[in-house]
């Protein structure tokens, strides 16, 4: 079982000032003592036969965290009492917490933590989840149909996801470029994020088949709680689906392809429009294109940033991007105070939840100038934000690896 930090961090925190040596050797016996109890509780639970889905193990693993984490903080507050750190003699501290009585102690504590914790998740949430998660897989659902049906505004953001996370009620707070600086107003939050003309029917439709598959990871990544392998991949091809339908990017293809396009769509006897959006259709028939984009996104380490004040907005370009050593890297702002982010690090399975951190307030204004910089014409924030003045040094690398520090210097649940 791997060694538990939780207690290191909880003992430096009661005592900056303690010897590091006396740290360790606290440290050592009351992890031992977390460890046992963790060790004892399973052992209860392997007597009981259960089926479980493999798609439940994630969110297992993360309440498994948040107990080690509950069980820290409970042996360390029960074993320091009134006592001062520096005073409590680690042998002696070994010899009643790990013999008989103690062992006595851990064993009753594993048997109510199974009984009241883990058993209770079983039976309300997983068990019946990982039932239904085996019943869909020998009767799996039909796959989606494509509801295609006449659309004049085509959304390159999602609606619900302005409505649910950027709206103030019926209406929302923009700032749109005016003379070279930033004016803001408020509109009603239907009025944003669409445009006629950019792609046909059957894409739209496609695009909505796409957006009710990546509402329910976001509402969980926001809410700490882990996302299974196929939640994971909705996730991803949300926010691909998002970089492709921007319209900065379907203007920078129209303009890199104008002559091919411009050749084909006279041969075809169309108009120029036309054949832009069919060339832009079939970019959605194309595996290798999606693997381009999905990729480098699935494989760094993720992160959610919050900010203590509400200091981040949404471009009309969905996210801030950049690009470390050529791959793409994402900074997604998900509500005016968290974003999600792809890090400059890769990793070869995914963390049950992305990495957490609260940014200082140097931080949460890089990441909002990295977003104000990113719109084309115009962003939505919340309406007690103003835009800082912008600092030149800002750049997209820097932020990643100024985040990429700040998360090694804390612990996270794995």
């Amino acid at each position: 079982m791997p060694a538990n930090l939780y207690t290191e961090t909880l003992i430096r925190k009661r005592d900056p000032t303690l010897a590091e040596a006396q740290v360790q050797a606290l440290a050592a016996v009351w992890d031992e003592v977390v460890q046992r109890i963790i060790k004892a509780l399973f052992d209860l639970e392997k007597a009981v036969e259960r089926e479980l889905h493999i798609n439940i193990k994630a969110e297992m693993a993360f309440e498994l965290a948040r107990l080690m984490l509950f069980y820290s903080e409970r042996v360390v507050d029960k074993r320091v009492g009134e006592r001062c750190l520096q005073d409590i003699d680690p042998e002696a501290e070994r010899a009643e917490c790990l013999g008989p009585e103690g062992e006595g102690i851990i064993l009753e504590t594993a048997r109510i933590g199974h009984e009241q914790i883990w058993s209770k998740k079983m039976d309300e949430r997983w068990t019946p989840k990982s039932r239904k998660a085996l019943e869909l897989e020998k009767m799996p659902r039909p796959p989606g149909k494509l509801a295609v049906k006449p659309v004049t505004h085509k959304h390159f953001i999602s609606r619900w996801f302005i409505r649910d996370f950027w709206a103030d009620g019926p209406s929302a707070t923009r700032w749109k470029r005016k003379d070279g600086e930033w004016a803001r107003d408020a509109i009603l939050f239907a009025q944003w994020g669409h445009r006629t003309g950019l792609w046909d029917d059957r894409v739209e439709a496609y695009f909505a088949l796409l957006e009710k598959d990546g509402k329910q990871p976001i509402e969980m990544l926001l809410q700490t709680i882990p996302l299974n392998q196929p939640q994971q991949r909705a996730f991803v091809g949300y926010l691909v689906i998002h970089l492709l339908r921007s319209p900065r990017f379907i203007g920078q293809l129209r303009v890199s392809m104008r002559d091919m396009l411009d050749e084909a769509a006279r041969g075809a006897g169309i108009e120029f429009d036309e054949m832009a959006r069919r060339a832009y259709a079939t970019l959605f028939t194309e595996n290798q294109i999606y693997d381009v984009y999905s990729r480098p996104i699935m494989w760094s380490q993720w992160a959610i940033l919050t900010a203590q004040e509400p200091v981040f907005v949404l471009p009309d370009t969905f996210c801030a991007r950049g690009s470390i050593d050529g791959e793409h890297r994402l900074i997604v702002p998900l509500t005016p105070t968290k974003c999600f982010v792809t890090l400059a690090a890769k990793e070869e399975e995914k963390r049950v939840v992305p990495f957490t951190h609260t940014a200082d307030s140097a931080l949460g204004r890089a990441i909002s100038q990295l977003l104000i910089e990113a719109a084309q014409d115009d962003f939505l924030a919340h309406r007690d934000f103003t835009p800082a003045m912008a600092d030149p040094s800002v750049n997209f690398a820097k932020v990643l690896e100024a985040l990429g520090d700040a998360l090694g210097d804390e612990p996270q649940e794995a």
